[in-house]
C-alpha cells in the first residue's frame, strides 16, 4: 500500500472524480479543516438533484413494491435515457402517476374504514330495535347507548336513583352481555353515569349515525352497496399499481444504482481540500496500481494532474486489503469479525484456516455428524445465500470432523455395527486421559506458533533483543520449566538448579520486555495450555450423549412395533439435539481457543478495511 496524493486544478476535478470512481482503487482519506490549511471542497451543483431525484425512485419502488437486483452497465444507456435530464423527466411523470393512485387508494381505504365504524354502529342500534330518529341531541333527556354485563341488575340499579328513564336492551350471546339505550331526565345524568360505570358500562360512539332518518335496514343495504363500490375501488387501484411494478421493475432498479453512483461522485469533493484554483486528493492506493492511476488521470485530463507517491510511516494507520490463497478467502470472515490486521503485522487468516477446521474436527470428530452437517451447509447455502460466508468457513470443518470420525471409528456415536466394529486410530470414549493430553499438546504447539509470529511481528521494527525478550523468552522459559522437571523427576542427569536459573533468567527477560505485567501473565500460561483440554471434554460429552440416546432407543426397539416407533423417534431427536450442541460448542470453543488463547499472542489488529472510492454503491 502507497500513500498517494493527487493534486490538479479545479476545472478538472469532475472528469477526474469519474476517472478515480471507475478504477475503484483510491482509498480516499477524508479532508479537514486544518490539514494542509485549505477548505474542504463543495459537491457538484447536480448533488442536490440527483439525492432528491434518489429519494423520490426509492418512495416509488417502496410504493411498488419493486424487488429483485439488475447489474449495471453502460450509465444512463442502461435505463433507455441520454443523460440526467431525461431520466429526471421520466421519474417525475412516474412519481405524478404512482401518487395520483396512491391517493385516490388511501382516500378509498379511508372512507371504507369509516364505512365500517357507520355500518357497526347501525347494526348496533338495529339491535335494540329503535329507529335512527331516537338518537339526537334533547334537551331534557341524556342518552346513553353501549354495553353491559347484566341489564337486568342495571334496571334495578337506576331505579334506585330515579324512576323517570327508558332502557331499551338486547342481549349480545357472542361477547356474554347486553347492548342499552338508556334515555333519562338530564338533572340524574351524573348519577346515572355512576350507575353504568358500576354495572361495567363501555359506550358506543354514534357519531356516523346521527342525523340520519332513514330506516335502519335501509341505511345498512345502502352502507353494503356502498363498501362493495369502495373495495371494487381499491382492488383496480392494486391492480394498476401492480402493472406500473411490472412494468417499471427494472428501470426503477437500475435508476437507484445509478443515481446511487452518480451522486457519490458528486459528492466526492466534500473529501477533498480545496483552494480558489485547486483540488487536493489525499488516500492510499495499492502498490501495484500506481502507475495505472497516473496513468489515467493524466490521459483523462490531458496531462493536468500531479500523482505523489510514498511509502506509509510505521506509526500511520494504513487501511488494509486483505490478500490470501483463494482457499483461506472465506475465513477472513473470522478477521473481519474480530479485527483487521495492521498493515506491518502478520495475517492470522491462514493460520486459522488450518486450525480452525481442525479444532472443530477434533470436538464433533463423528462420521455420520460430519456428512449431515457437510450437506445440511450445501443446502443452507443455496437456500439462504446471505449466510454464504459463514457456511463456507464450516464446510471445511465438517469434512475434517468426517475424517477425525474415521480416526476415532464412530458413527452417530456407534463404534460397531452388525457385530463388526469400526476401524479406528484411537477410541476416545475409552482413552479420556490420553485425548486429554494430547489437546494440551495441541494447545502448546498452537500457542507457542503464537510466541513465534509475535516475534516475526516485532522483528521489525522493535530489533531482534526486544522481539526476543517480549515473545521468544516465553517458549524459552517453558523449555526451562521442563527441563528443571525432568531433573527434578531423575529423567535426565542435570542438577534442578540449571533449569530453575534458566527459568528465572527468560523471566526476568520477560518481565523486562513487558513489564510489571509479565511476571503476571507468567502463571496465567499454564491455563492457557489447559484451556484446550476442552478440545477433548467438549468432544467426549458428545460422545457421551450419542451413545446414552443409542442404548435407549435399543432397549425400546425390544417392545414391539411401538417401541420400534419410539426408538426411531428416539434416535432422530435426541441426534438432531446432539449434533446442534454439537456444531454449537465445536465453532464457539473453537473460535474462542483462537481469538483468547492464539491471537493474544502475536495479534494487535484495528485496522481500517480498505474501501476505494466507487465500492460503496456496489456494496
Amino acid at each position: 500500500m502507497k500513500r498517494v496524493t493527487v493534486v490538479g486544478p479545479m476545472s478538472v476535478m469532475d472528469r477526474a472524480v469519474k476517472e478515480l470512481y471507475g478504477l475503484k482503487a483510491v482509498h480516499i482519506t477524508d479532508h479537514s479543516r486544518g490539514d494542509l490549511e485549505l477548505d474542504i471542497g463543495s459537491p457538484l451543483e447536480r448533488a442536490d438533484r440527483l439525492s432528491e431525484l434518489l429519494v423520490t425512485v426509492r418512495a416509488i419502488s417502496s410504493a411498488l413494491g419493486v424487488s429483485g437486483k439488475k447489474e449495471l452497465m453502460n450509465g444512463f444507456r442502461a435505463v433507455g435515457m441520454k443523460n440526467l435530464a431525461g431520466l429526471n423527466k421520466a421519474i417525475k411523470r412516474l412519481n405524478l402517476e404512482v401518487n395520483t393512485i396512491l391517493a385516490d387508494l388511501k382516500e378509498a381505504e379511508e372512507k371504507l374504514k369509516k364505512l365500517g365504524m357507520k355500518k357497526s354502529q347501525l347494526e348496533f342500534v338495529q339491535k335494540l330495535g329503535l329507529g335512527l330518529d331516537a338518537f339526537f341531541d334533547y334537551r331534557s333527556l341524556a342518552c346513553f347507548v353501549g354495553t353491559v354485563k347484566d341489564a337486568q341488575k342495571l334496571r334495578k340499579a337506576l331505579l334506585v336513583v330515579t324512576d323517570k328513564f327508558e332502557l331499551f336492551s338486547a342481549e349480545e350471546k357472542e361477547k356474554s352481555g347486553f347492548i342499552v339505550a338508556l334515555f333519562v331526565e338530564s338533572g340524574k345524568k351524573a348519577e346515572a353515569a355512576e350507575v353504568l360505570a358500576s354495572a361495567g358500562f363501555a359506550e358506543m360512539p354514534l357519531a356516523e349515525v346521527k342525523g340520519l332518518s332513514n330506516p335502519v335496514s335501509t341505511a345498512i343495504e345502502a352502507a353494503n352497496k356502498e363498501k362493495s363500490r369502495l373495495e371494487k375501488r381499491i382492488e383496480t387501484d392494486g391492480k394498476a399499481l401492480a402493472r406500473l411494478s411490472v412494468k417499471w421493475n427494472d428501470f426503477l432498479l437500475l435508476s437507484e444504482q445509478l443515481l446511487a453512483v452518480e451522486l457519490e461522485k458528486a459528492e466526492a469533493p466534500l473529501r477533498f481540500a480545496v483552494s480558489k484554483s485547486a483540488f487536493v486528493i489525499r488516500g492510499w492506493v495499492p502498490a501495484g496500481e500506481v502507475e495505472t492511476l497516473e496513468v489515467t488521470l493524466n490521459k483523462a485530463t490531458g496531462e493536468r494532474i500531479f500523482v505523489g507517491a510514498e511509502p506509509p510511516h510505521h506509526s500511520e494507520k494504513v487501511p488494509v486489503k486483505l490478500a490470501n490463497p483463494k482457499p483461506a478467502k472465506p475465513f477472513e470472515f473470522f478477521m473481519r469479525l474480530y479485527s483487521l490486521p495492521r498493515y506491518d503485522e502478520i495475517d492470522p487468516t491462514v493460520f486459522t484456516f488450518i486450525t480452525f477446521p481442525l479444532f472443530f474436527g477434533f470436538i464433533l470428530g463423528d462420521v455420520g455428524y460430519g456428512l449431515v452437517t457437510f450437506f445440511l451447509l450445501f443446502w443452507l447455502k443455496e437456500k439462504f445465500p446471505s449466510a454464504s460466508r459463514l457456511v463456507n468457513v464450516l464446510i471445511p470443518a465438517a469434512v475434517s470432523s468426517i475424517i477425525f470420525g474415521f480416526l476415532f471409528g464412530e458413527v452417530f456415536g456407534f463404534e460397531a455395527a452388525f457385530g463388526m466394529e469400526f476401524p479406528r486410530l484411537i477410541g476416545r470414549a475409552h482413552a479420556v486421559n490420553e485425548m486429554m493430553i494430547i489437546a494440551v499438546i495441541i494447545g502448546m504447539v498452537h500457542i507457542n506458533l503464537g510466541f513465534v509470529l509475535g516475534f516475526l511481528n516485532e522483528l521489525h521494527h522493535k530489533g531482534f533483543f526486544k522481539a526476543f525478550s517480549a515473545k521468544l523468552s516465553w517458549i524459552a522459559l517453558e523449555l526451562s520449566a521442563a527441563l528443571a522437571a525432568l531433573s527434578f523427576t531423575g529423567k535426565i542427569s542435570l542438577p534442578v538448579y540449571v533449569g530453575g536459573v534458566a527459568a528465572a533468567f527468560f523471566a526476568a527477560m520477560i518481565t523486562m520486555a513487558e513489564g510489571f505485567r509479565g511476571p503476571i501473565e507468567i502463571p496465567g500460561l499454564l491455563s492457557n495450555f489447559m484451556s484446550y483440554a476442552r478440545l477433548a471434554a467438549v468432544g467426549l460429552s458428545s460422545v457421551i450423549l450419542a451413545v446414552v440416546v443409542n442404548d435407549l432407543a435399543k432397549e425400546m426397539a425390544g417392545s414391539g412395533i411401538v417401541g420400534m416407533a419410539g426408538a426411531v423417534i428416539t434416535l432422530f431427536v435426541g441426534h438432531t439435539i446432539n449434533l446442534a450442541l454439537g456444531l454449537l460448542g465445536g465453532f464457539l470453543h473453537s473460535l474462542r481457543l483462537h481469538y483468547v488463547e492464539f491471537f493474544t499472542k502475536f495479534f494487535e489488529g484495528g485496522a481500517i478495511p480498505f474501501r476505494p472510492f466507487g465500492s460503496k454503491t456496489q456494496e
